[in-house]
């Protein structure tokens, strides 16, 4: 007896297509070229021979030129939408991806890839003439109904986004009749996407129905008279010829031509790594870099450790760059070895083991360290590094749109190491890992110069690493008392609320069930259905629906009220009471300095970025932070910043005038655009004018700005152009920037750091707009936080360097928020100020904004009072 022999099928562009569409939203490399069909591919078939291991596998592909069935019927496809552009680009990748996996991949002109896979199921599963071995078992991997006829006691069909399979059972009891003649069904029905049509007043049913009872096509028409529908019957005779033209075009040609009639040919080959490797590096695919495990025989060498003593300390040479790995970091590989122990690399083959003893005594010394994450290095061991070279801020300097900055993922980006499968001790793999950390320093420090980012990094970038961690370490104090009080209260009225709700429901229901409420409000209350969810399509009930329904129930309103309180309950109170330490009732939140890609500081347990500034629940929030006894909080914060940079970058001389004479450039812009003396302009322009001033540095469309001031999109055009008309210079700004994205792939910060956004060239408007908006807000935004870094770094250094007690707490976008003692308010209120106000000249960075910087400084006992 034969062994059992199985086989894979993949209907390669169906497979394509389905993976296109599958994956939400937009992929793209850095360099702007899209990824998501090569990536859904690539990822499936990953899955595919992991799980399933094929010993022979086949990718079936269609050719460009036309079939035999255009000739037969030259409209046949013809309404199929043309293949998106980004979608096009794809395929060559796609076809070099599939052989370099060890997979077969076979084509042929005039055939589609459905007849490739019926060829090779006759030749190979029931053509004994062929090959005397054939296959027990075959799984076609498709989407595709035209398949289905292929389906038999050993041929199934694998749906890989549904994940499911159809075999010879469940087509029976689906059909009632056997997948033999699922082509003559079809033919009675029509496919429309193929732009096949079918018999009119036939559907599946009518046609399921006349199957199971005459077998076939020729069984049909034999027994016309058996049909009771006169109607049914006309339509059959009179469309008989467009019916079995359909089957001629609906059959599979089980005798299209294959590259080979022997099975050995389609056995899965061994992968090309190397060359999927390129492949990967290129398309970006950093999580399927990592999966890739190469040969063991093209590894890496595994160092010789050698123990760190006296010696070595003598040994560092002040001039070069030693890497400082400790063993337990980011890595389960290392879970025995002792937390303490630190890993050091001077060159490929001088690799030592010692203690943190042996780095204090060399960190006194003035040499160059690699290390990863220095700030959670300080946070950890308190030993300070003359001139540490961090290689997680390095990667994020050069690239911040990464998902993840982890040394595993930075040694494939940048130096091709693949630690993933490697075999050897945990110490020799520690041992690696310090030489890959030396490697990829150095390497990001060569990219750095070449960017000119270099002096960015060592003056501003790693020195702010030391102001996070002392103000993590410092934490902020709340007011343990009123954040219970608030939590009681916000309780109380939530119940409250509830009850309102449940009235005027007329019910109980769960205020949190997005499906409840829906239920409520479109069906019970027949309020009008306003715009769907994305995914499930079903009625959305988000806050501008709930705001537009406002008006017109109160239910809505409350909703609304209700929302509003549970977000700040759970959000920002309940947080603190998790997070506050109970010995100092301080929060130590964390920093992450490599958490945006514009730049901006983030922060997490708890985030404290998102404390709402405006309204009373704001204010309440914000008086829940406190000054210790006998210290103040001191609140500074950029005025007006990003319309500041905005100015810079447009060189618009209205909006230099303006800040340079220290005008209310929301009443100035007031008066610009409605035409009106800054005397005549009334709090309702302000707010129109402030809404226009940040929409415009956010790059709001029209649409956007009619949204946000509830007005036609006529009425926002309109506004939008006499803004430009006496903003000429920022228009300018907006198409230039936009031009420059669409021609490099990337905008740029004040300070010269890169973020590359490949959603501009993306064939979807939608996602494309989204790219020129973001091109137009990263320069300002990033430029903003570049700022804001260069003034903590200048303020902290001149606090040290003072011997100052005052101490940086948080940053909140532009604010910082200082706590300072009483005998250093007027030190402070002075100092700080003219440290912000000209950050650059304190860390003697040769950069400077063409308008003038304004800070505002306020002290109180709480945050809140910072007013």
């Amino acid at each position: 007896m034969s062994e059992r022999k199985e086989a894979v099928l993949i209907d390669g562009s169906s497979f394509i297509y389905r993976a296109y569409f599958a994956i939400p939203g937009y992929l793209a490399t850095s360099r702007g070229l899209p990824t998501k069909a090569v990536f859904g591919v690539t990822q499936m078939i990953f899955k595919l021979l992991k799980e399933w291991n094929p010993e022979y596998i086949v990718w079936f592909m269609d050719e460009k030129e036309p079939t035999f069935r255009h000739e037969v019927y030259e409209r046949y496809k013809a309404t199929r939408p043309k293949m998106p552009d980004d979608l096009k680009m794809q395929i060559p990748y796609i076809k070099k991806i599939i052989p370099a996996l060890g997979i077969p991949l076979v084509s042929a002109p005039g055939y589609e890839a459905d007849d490739l896979i019926a060829s090779f199921v006759k030749s190979f599963v029931f053509d004994t003439s062929t090959s005397p071995f054939l296959l027990n078992r075959v799984i076609i991997v498709a989407g595709d109904k035209d398949l289905y006829t292929l389906i038999s006691d050993k041929v199934v069909i694998y749906d890989p986004i549904k994940e499911t399979f159809l075999d010879q059972g469940k087509f029976l009891e689906k059909y009632g009749f056997p997948p033999e003649v699922f082509p003559e069904f079809r033919a009675l029905v029509g496919d429309r996407s193929d732009n096949i049509p079918g018999v009119p007043g036939i559907g599946e049913k009518t046609a399921k129905d006349l199957f199971i009872r005459f077998k076939n096509l020729t069984g049909v028409y034999e027994n016309l008279s058996k049909i009771p529908s006169q109607k049914l019957r006309e339509n059959l005779l009179k469309y008989r010829d467009q019916v079995f033209t359909n089957l001629n075009l609906l059959k599979l040609h089980s005798e299209a031509p294959l590259p080979s009639k022997d099975l050995e040919f389609y056995r899965k080959k061994e992968p090309d790594f190397f060359a999927l490797k390129s492949l990967f590096k290129e398309l970006e695919f950093r999580k399927l870099l990592f999966e890739l495990c190469l040969p063991e025989e093209n590894s890496y060498k595994l160092p010789t450790l050698k123990k760190a003593s006296q010696d070595l300390i003598e040994k560092v040479r002040k001039d070069c760059w030693v890497s400082v790995l400790p063993v337990n970091l980011e890595s389960v590989l290392f879970a025995n070895l002792n937390s303490s122990e630190i890993f050091l690399a001077l060159s490929e083959e001088e690799v030592y083991r010692g203690s943190l003893e042996v780095i204090k005594k060399l960190a006194e010394r003035h040499n160059r360290y690699v290390v990863y994450d220095y700030k959670n290095w300080l946070k950890t061991y308190q030993i300070f590094l003359p001139q540490p070279l961090d290689v997680k801020l390095a990667g994020y300097l050069l690239n911040p749109g990464l998902k993840s900055y982890e040394l595993s993922g930075l040694f494939q980006e940048y130096i091709d190491l693949n630690l993933n499968g490697l075999k050897g001790t945990p110490e020799e793999l520690s041992g690696l890992k310090a030489v890959g950390l030396k490697r990829l320093g150095e390497d990001l420090l060569k990219r750095l110069e070449e960017e000119g980012l270099s002096y960015w990094f060592f003056k501003v970038e790693v020195p702010l690493s030391i102001v996070l961690s002392e103000m993590e370490k410092a934490g902020i104090k709340i007011d343990l008392d009123y954040v219970k009080t608030l939590v009681r209260q916000y309780r109380e009225r939530l119940k409250d609320l509830e009850e309102e709700l449940f009235r005027l429901a007329g019910k109980r229901f769960n205020p949190r069930s997005s499906r409840e409420v829906g239920e409520i409000l479109f069906n019970k209350l027949n309020l009008p259905s306003l715009k769907k969810t994305p995914k499930s399509a079903v009625p959305s009930t988000d806050a501008e629906v709930l705001e537009e329904l406002a008006p017109l129930h109160p239910f809505a309103k409350l909703l609304l009220q209700y929302r509003t309180l549970q977000k700040i309950l759970s959000t920002y109170l309940e947080a603190l009471l998790k997070y506050a330490k109970p010995s100092t009732y301080r929060i130590h939140t964390e920093f992450n300095q490599t958490g945006t890609a514009t730049g901006r500081i983030s922060s997490q347990n708890p985030n404290l970025q998102n404390i709402p500034i405006k309204g009373e629940e704001g204010l309440a929030i914000r008086r829940v932070f406190i000054a210790e006894e006998g210290w103040w909080l001191c609140s500074l914060d950029y005025s007006q910043i990003e319309l500041r940079i905005l100015a810079h970058f447009s060189e618009d001389e209205n909006l230099i005038r303006a800040f340079e004479e220290g005008q209310d450039i929301h009443t100035f812009t007031a008066s610009e655009v409605f035409g009106v003396s800054q005397d005549k302009v009334t709090p309702e322009m302000r707010r129109v004018s402030k809404v226009i001033n940040f929409g415009i540095a956010y790059g709001m469309s029209p649409y956007g700005l009619s949204k946000e001031l509830k007005i036609s999109v006529k009425e926002a055009e309109g506004i939008i152009e006499r803004y430009f008309q006496r903003y000429p210079g920022v228009k300018r700004y907006i198409e230039e920037i936009i031009e420059f994205a669409k021609t490099y792939g990337y905008v740029k910060t004040l300070a010269g750091r890169k973020r590359y956004i490949p959603e501009v060239f993306s064939s979807d408007k939608n996602i494309r707009d989204l790219g020129f908006r973001m091109a137009v807000n990263t320069p300002i935004q990033g430029s903003a936080a570049d700022l804001i870094k260069v003034a903590m770094v200048a303020l902290y250094q001149l606090l040290k360097q003072k011997k100052l007690k005052t101490q940086i707490l948080l940053q909140i976008h532009d604010e910082l928020l200082l706590e300072v003692p009483e005998e250093e308010i007027e030190v402070i209120k002075d100092l700080a100020p003219t440290v912000m106000e000209a950050p650059f000249e304190f860390l003697g960075l040769n950069l400077r904004l063409k308008v003038p910087i304004k800070v505002n400084f306020a002290f109180g006992k709480s945050w809140a009072d910072c007013k």
